[in-house]
């Protein structure tokens, strides 16, 4: 039996102000890597979905995957890279042309589309960096509150005075 694949689950939704990319990576080992990117540029969906695409299969590559199946609720993007749909557009053609360029660093590249529903961790991840205001680098550390904080009972604080030796 051989290894298992690295997979990365991606997102790039855009609005008229501001665009992201999302971008969850599920290892062979099951560890899960969340990436939030924000595009410093003006985006169509499509575009950001591309970018989004293109991130993910470069962390995946940083990382030292071989092989990746990617996924995306991309219509567009998903068919364009399974030869299903044409890209017309020139920018389209660009971005399609990068991702296969990309694509050929690995031994095996699957690309699938997913529901939209599966994939609303990695559009929370996007839409976490583009509603960032300002380019300040930063960690979004995330803990678990498990209980209310009016039912955890603080300890009681002990002073100890040492003697003279």
């Amino acid at each position: 039996m051989g290894a298992r694949p690295w997979k990365a689950f991606v997102d790039g939704p855009s609005n008229t102000t501001k665009a992201g990319a999302g971008i969850v990576v599920i290892t062979p080992e099951g560890l899960k890597l969340e990436h939030s990117f924000r595009l410093g540029f003006k985006a169509s969906n499509n575009e950001a979905e591309y970018e989004a695409l293109l991130a993910g299969l470069r962390v995946v590559l940083d990382l030292g995957a071989k092989e990746v199946e990617v996924y995306s609720d991309s219509l567009l993007v998903v068919n364009q890279v399974q030869r299903n749909f044409e890209a017309k557009d020139p920018q389209m053609i660009e971005y399609l042309q990068l991702v296969k360029q990309t694509m050929g660093n690995f031994s095996n590249v699957k690309v699938e589309r997913v529901a939209r529903g599966q994939n609303r961790h990695t559009d929370s991840l996007a839409m976490l960096a583009s509603s960032i205001a300002n380019v300040v680098p930063r960690l979004i550390r995330l803990e678990l509150v498990a209980e209310p904080s009016i039912a955890v009972k603080a300890p009681i604080a002990q002073v100890v005075i040492a003697e003279k030796c």
